[in-house]
């Protein structure tokens, strides 16, 4: 966060309830996951992409009401 202000970029926070890592990008249906699971694969669209890819989207994505800046 030190860095933001050299390189005029800003850092957001998102809650860390919110369940970037569980919910599908595509149709944002919520699933229970294991942290083992490293593929998210949708029960409801049968969406499938790496757990962390699907996290960054939904991050990127996120609702205005759980994001602040740092």
């Amino acid at each position: 966060m030190y860095k933001q202000a050299h390189y005029g970029t800003k850092v957001e926070i998102v809650d860390r309830w919110f369940p970037s890592s569980k919910m599908c990008s595509q149709c944002g249906h919520v699933q229970a996951m294991k942290l083992s699971d490293r593929v998210f694969c949708c029960s409801k669209c049968n969406h499938t992409l790496d757990r962390d890819e699907n996290a960054s989207i939904n991050l990127k994505n996120a609702p205005p009401q759980v994001v602040r800046l740092a």
